[in-house]
């Protein structure tokens, strides 16, 4: 049995989001219902992870995030074998998104279907001639936050 202060203590040191993620997967293993962990453990445990995630964890010191996104990315992080990548005042997710449509298009992403990705962003005024992601990536940058993990093939 872990108390509330012993799941804090195990984030105490946690730079990254990455690194929050490992752990958070380390303990839930250990603290799922399902595999001898109390419901209550659970509950803390993802209350805790809920909020590190949401005020304490920065993706990365060298971009500055806009609190709005932020969230956004934090409420998508978890799912996986997905790919997202921040691209000015935009998140682009590819990768299998067909099992979590529902929940993007809850969040307000819409689907860009000649790039057969999903985005978050405002497009401001239209523009007529459409630009690949490649050149949006060049003209406004682009920082991945997470990539797309591959499956194991079992032999």
């Amino acid at each position: 049995m872990m108390t509330r202060e012993e799941i804090q203590n195990e984030f105490r040191c946690v730079e990254g989001i990455n690194e929050a993620k490992k752990i958070y997967k380390e303990l839930a293993k250990k603290l799922h219902p399902d595999v001898g962990g109390s419901e209550e453990e659970f509950k803390a445990l993802n209350t805790i992870y809920t909020h590190l995630i949401e005020h304490k964890i920065y993706f990365t010191n060298e971009i500055k995030i806009d609190v709005e996104l932020e969230k956004i990315i934090s409420l998508i992080l978890h799912f996986e074998n997905i790919t997202i990548e921040l691209v000015g005042s935009w998140i682009w997710v590819s990768g299998d998104t067909k099992e979590i449509k529902e929940k993007l298009k809850e969040l307000g992403f819409k689907w860009a279907s000649k790039k057969k990705m999903w985005y978050y962003g405002e497009m401001k005024g239209r523009n007529h001639k459409e630009k690949s992601l490649d050149e949006i990536k060049s003209k406004y940058g682009c920082e991945t936050l997470k990539k797309k993990e591959k499956g194991q093939i079992a032999s």
